[in-house]
């Protein structure tokens, strides 16, 4: 019971708790929505939760649309069915979408230079350092500078998982006006590609050296800073970034205003944003034990596996490769990276592990595209609810993407280990995971999404033509919402394809 007071979890007494909203009973399938709300509330009775809520679309109709809250937790007490989070890397989808959107208005494709789009991007004080960069990077399996492609940059494979320095919070609090917008645009030119472990080569059976050499390395803070400086360039509109774009083409035509927001322009009134709070530290460490055998098997596979073609079985050639980004990144390669990425203006680093940076007014108005949008359950659904077929009309899908962009930015999935995480991920063009392969669904083919640190989660499936959105602020260690969503999405696995 991770969030039980200690006396009420070693005792086992019942926790306090509120669970509301509405679950649509005259439906084919009300039997499985009732199933989930079931779950849901399973994770308030365990004591898994403070805050959270859970939003689901079916065939362009909201179905699901429910709340809970720990009122044993004294911050689980504030918690309102109208009250909003930061959604970390389900961030990433509502970058991609204005990236979708402003490449189908505006001609660009995915397979597209970056330099093409910003010459300046591969920028360096001295052509003879950018070339030095350049055969560095091609040496260690990654791209140059100048080949990196947008598909690349939304695939986590452009090597500019780190800048050349963190960024300095009070400096990017406005991506589209100068001094923020300025300031990003030359950290990025100046920072040079390097590979996902610095100093590695890329592990066995990935190696791929020269200008076609992709490498994957999770882009945690840099893809979004990236891409709103590309949309700035192809947006023949207005020049807007991601956090402008969506406030325009995205929150007002679909009336999300106080729902959802990328940056102090069009934040919400911060008394609605609930701190985010991390799981204690005695239940995290009871976690980290039972989770030993299993690394300690990875890891023992890994050493043990042979090299080249003699890795003939899928789980072996996994547990190697798994194993070399392990030794790459000793201290935690998500973690690794993520600490590089903002300090105080005195240099100190903000990011030690807690979310306490995003906790702050100055961490939730600054403009992260993606790292620190703020949203509840229902606004994510009802953007996913135009990503996929609705019988019951398109309306809002075609205030936002054509069919042709749609299909694109699902396309061209790519397998590859990702070597901060030290998983495979299934990236496609446009930036979204394919989860076809991954265990957090019984079924995952034809999932599409992301999901953010602590466990919030934000996924689509057009053969079925369902969208999922789960908000929290009690945050797990496990992403993606492992544990917490299993039952709901293995009880949305009983919904068909539409015919």
């Amino acid at each position: 019971m991770p969030f039980a007071p200690l006396h009420k979890a070693l005792l086992g007494l019942r926790l306090r708790y509120r669970v509301g909203g509405h679950v649509e009973t005259n439906h084919p399938h009300a039997d499985i929505f009732k199933r989930i709300a079931t779950a849901f509330e399973n994770n308030f009775v365990k004591g898994q939760e403070i805050g959270a809520q859970l939003a689901i679309y079916h065939d362009g109709n909201l179905v699901v649309d429910l709340f809970g809250a720990n009122d044993d937790h004294p911050v689980g007490r504030t918690y309102k069915d109208d009250s909003l989070q930061i959604i970390f890397s389900s961030s990433k989808n509502l970058t991609a979408v204005a990236i979708a959107m402003a490449l189908d208005r505006n001609g660009v494709k995915y397979t597209d230079r970056v330099v093409d789009v910003w010459p300046q991007f591969a920028k360096s004080e001295a052509m003879d350092d950018l070339l030095e960069q350049n055969m560095e990077a091609m040496v260690a399996g990654m791209p140059a500078k100048s080949a990196i492609t947008i598909q690349d940059v939304l695939r986590h494979e452009s090597g500019l998982h780190r800048f050349a320095e963190p960024m300095i919070v009070s400096k990017v609090e406005d991506l589209d006006a100068d001094p923020s917008y300025s300031y990003v645009a030359d950290l990025i030119s100046r920072s040079p590609v390097t590979p996902p472990a610095a100093g590695q080569g890329p592990p066995e059976q990935q190696q791929n050296a020269g200008e076609d050499a992709r490498r994957r390395g999770y882009h945690a803070i840099t893809r979004g800073m990236i891409l709103s400086q590309i949309l700035r360039r192809i947006d023949k509109r207005g020049k807007r970034g991601v956090g402008a774009f969506l406030r325009d083409e995205v929150i007002q035509p679909l009336e999300l205003e106080g729902e959802l927001a990328c940056s102090s322009e069009c934040d919400p009134p911060l008394k609605r944003v609930i701190p985010m709070q991390q799981i204690p530290t005695h239940v995290r460490f009871a976690r980290i034990i039972c989770h030993m055998g299993e690394l300690l098997l990875v890891w023992t596979l890994g050493a043990w596996a042979p090299s080249g073609a003699q890795a003939n079985t899928s789980k072996l050639r996994w547990a190697k490769k798994i194993y070399d980004a392990a030794k790459a990144y000793p201290n935690g390669g998500s973690y690794s990276l993520l600490k590089y990425g903002f300090c105080s203006d005195d240099g100190s680093s903000y990011m030690d592990g807690t979310p306490g940076l995003y906790n702050k007014p100055a961490g939730i108005n600054m403009e992260c595209p993606s790292s620190n949008m703020v949203a509840s359950a229902r606004a994510l659904a009802k953007v996913g609810s135009c990503l996929v077929p609705a019988s019951g009309g398109d309306s809002e899908k075609k205030k936002l993407l054509s069919d042709a962009a749609i299909d694109r930015m699902h396309a061209d999935s790519i397998l590859r280990l990702d070597e901060a995480l030290c998983v495979p991920t299934r990236f496609t063009a446009g930036g979204f995971n394919d989860f076809t392969d991954s265990k957090i669904f019984s079924s995952g083919a034809g999932w599409y999404g992301w999901g953010g640190w602590g466990g919030s989660l934000f996924v689509w499936n057009r053969d079925r033509r369902l969208v999922l959105a789960y908000t929290m602020n009690g945050m797990h260690d496990d992403v993606l919402g492992k544990g917490r969503v299993s039952a709901v999405l293995d009880a949305l696995a009983g919904i068909p394809e539409a015919a």
